[in-house]
């Protein structure tokens, strides 16, 4: 049997990077992939779903330019054009990692993965036929896939998943989207700009409800401003076909309600694909379907590691991408360091909504002693230019201490704009160190400092 120092089974963010990052190390890595290299971020969701977005923000440019003395006829939309932007991403991408592959001499097996021992897998190709192969370590990054709810009718055609989304099927007059997480409040947006009808089912009683309640009080106003309709505290409960259309019932208040649609977007969450790949044979502890690890990334089985959303279900490809590095630098190297206290998230609407580390109101739940510093966007001159004032930065410290130890935002560019408050988070910085270094003005950033400042009750422009 070929021996490698690892094989990695699945190529997505947490795969590749670790397998980039084991090679820089030193070890002879094998890559087995069923799909395509960048797995479900590069091909069905990060990459291909932000190109739409980019395609949609620029349709909600061209229609409120008037505000600032440019008006545009009504832009003519080519959808085959907006496809083709987003296929031309995914190969410029997908081509870049297969390079890195091919520059670092790693291996790539095309073909599903099964672990038949502590340090064997056999791959099967698409043609059916079987190779094993061994290595000193396995990385299970196998990532996960759309959950689709079991209600009545829920596999009726034109109720399609994320994966199909980003293909931009329609666009249609009525689109229902069940769940207003991240995944259903982008093609919300996406659809929304396209001219589509959208009404968004979400069973909490707040859309995005994992984020900052001030947070998402600015996407949901901006939402409804633009025409998106959300029934909130509904649960779906079936989907009937009616002719050319779809009927999505649902519970809310105790009354039975109901919708009709031309398609329904299923983004209800996703779920860990570790389904038949033999982690339980080989004495791997799991927890609803999901790998069970402790701090290195490492399993139940010395030699098996695991990264990425087969853990939990659902997560992030950077914080996968990081677990991948910190496996392997555990195997290879002196060991590796995940902080999960700093991981951000990012969600891409317009507004756009970000946090990282311990939210406002996640503080409060757990009963910390905390200091908040809040600065509007509606205070920025950048934002005042650019005529996007609506949002904010809300900061987290110690109260003691005034550490920095999370933050959320919703406002222009946020996505990129935590970035300096995930370094804050990471380096152990308090709200006076943020607030010591000099923004550039006229920036978005200034916001940040102008936040920090306001923990210490020092704002000055507040």
């Amino acid at each position: 049997m070929p021996n490698f120092d690892l094989i990695v089974l699945g190529a997505g963010p947490g795969g590749y990077v670790a397998a980039l990052r084991a090679a820089q190390l030193g070890a002879k890595v094998l890559v087995v992939e069923e799909r395509e290299v960048g797995g479900t971020c590069l091909n069905r969701g990060c990459i291909p779903s932000k190109a739409l977005i980019h395609c949609a923000h620029l349709l909600q440019e061209s229609r409120t330019g008037r505000r600032f003395g440019i008006s545009f006829s009504e832009p003519e939309v080519d959808i085959d054009a907006v496809r083709k932007h987003a296929d031309r991403c995914i190969r410029q991408l997908v081509g870049g990692i297969e390079g890195l592959f091919k520059s670092k001499k790693i291996m790539v097996a095309k073909g599903r993965g099964r672990i038949t021992a502590p340090t064997e897998v056999t791959v099967t190709s698409p043609k059916g036929t079987e190779k094993a192969v061994s290595a000193k370590y396995i990385l299970v990054a196998t990532g996960s896939s759309p959950f689709v709810l079991p209600i009545p009718g829920s596999d009726s055609e034109g109720v399609f998943t994320s994966d199909d989304a980003v293909k931009f099927p329609g666009p249609y007059e009525d689109l229902a989207i069940i769940g207003a997480g991240a995944i259903g409040c982008e093609f919300a947006y996406v659809y929304d700009q396209f001219g589509t009808k959208v009404t968004m089912v979400e069973m909490l009683d707040r859309i995005v409800p994992t984020e900052d309640p001030d947070a998402t009080d600015v996407l949901a106003k901006s939402f409804k401003k633009s025409g998106i309709a959300m029934e909130l505290g509904a649960k779906c409960t079936a989907i009937e076909e009616t002719g050319e259309k779809l009927r999505l019932q649902f519970e809310q208040g105790g009354e039975e309600k109901s919708l009709e649609a031309d398609a329904v977007l299923m983004a209800a969450g996703r779920r860990a694909m570790t389904t038949d790949i033999g982690l339980e044979e080989v004495g791997v502890e799991m927890d609803r379907g999901r790998i069970t690890i402790d701090e290195q990334m490492q399993t139940s089985v010395d030699t098996i590691y695991g990264v990425g959303d087969c853990l939990r279900g659902i997560g992030l490809a950077h914080q996968a991408s990081h677990e991948g590095i910190a496996a392997v630098e555990t195997m290879f190297g002196d060991g590796g360091h995940m902080s999960y206290d700093a991981v951000p998230a990012a969600i891409y609407t317009y507004p756009q909504v970000a946090s990282v580390g311990i939210r406002a109101h996640e503080a409060a739940e757990r009963g910390l002693d905390v200091k908040i510093g809040m600065f509007p966007f509606a205070g920025i001159g950048k934002a005042a230019a650019i005529g996007e004032r609506e949002g904010f930065v809300k900061i987290v410290a110690d109260a003691e201490t005034e550490q920095v130890i999370g933050a959320s935002a919703a406002g222009p560019e946020v996505t990129e704009l935590i970035a300096e408050i995930t370094l804050a988070i990471e380096m152990g910085c308090t709200a006076g160190d943020i607030a010591s270094a000099i923004h550039t003005h006229p920036t978005l950033a200034e916001i940040t400092g102008e936040a920090a400042l306001d923990v210490m009750d020092r704002a000055i422009h507040k």
